[in-house]
């Protein structure tokens, strides 16, 4: 009997520490740092002189820098609208999506800071995902960089950012 009762607690404390190092796993905050490569059309919208309204949507790959994680080989797509009066870029806002290696999708919010002539800036927070990204929270800051685009009518740009997130 004595055996027994060190058996079931030996297994109990084993049983507890695992636990505790698997709930510090999921819970723990990883830092990605990636480069993001874009290509966007948009249609405008004319409301008065040297003033429209944008809608834009937008394309890309994602390239982990150590090229490794979860974000690392997504494809990524993002639509969303600005209202730009004498190029002047007011309330650029997007909703998008990842999709990772495994299929699974996760979603984000961002929000655009442009001035003509100077980088993109923006904040994004994930807002969700399927498979084992349901439940993700995380956000980042991007600097956006402009490239003269491989043909009339597109945009072509890449950002540099370092998404954080924590999988629950």
């Amino acid at each position: 009997m004595k055996k027994i009762i060190l058996v079931l607690g030996l297994s109990l404390v084993f049983l507890f520490s695992f636990g505790l190092a698997l709930q510090a796993q999921t819970g723990k905050e990883i830092v990605e740092p990636v480069t993001s490569t874009w290509h966007a059309t948009a249609k405008d919208l004319p409301l008065d002189k040297d003033c429209v309204f944008r809608t834009w949507e937008a394309f890309g790959i994602v390239i982990s820098d150590t090229g490794t994680g979860l974000f690392h080989g997504s494809t990524v797509r993002c639509m969303g609208s600005v209202y730009v009066n004498k190029g002047v870029f007011e309330g650029d806002i997007g909703y998008g999506y990842y999709v990772l290696q495994n299929g699974d999708k996760v979603f984000f919010k961002t929000d655009f800071v442009r001035k003509p002539g100077a980088p993109s800036k923006a904040t994004t927070t994930l807002i969700g995902g399927t498979g084992k990204c349901v439940g993700i929270q995380g956000s980042y800051d991007l600097t956006g960089y402009n490239l003269k685009p491989a043909m009339e009518g597109i945009g072509q740009s890449y950002n540099k950012l370092s998404i954080k997130y924590k999988l629950p």
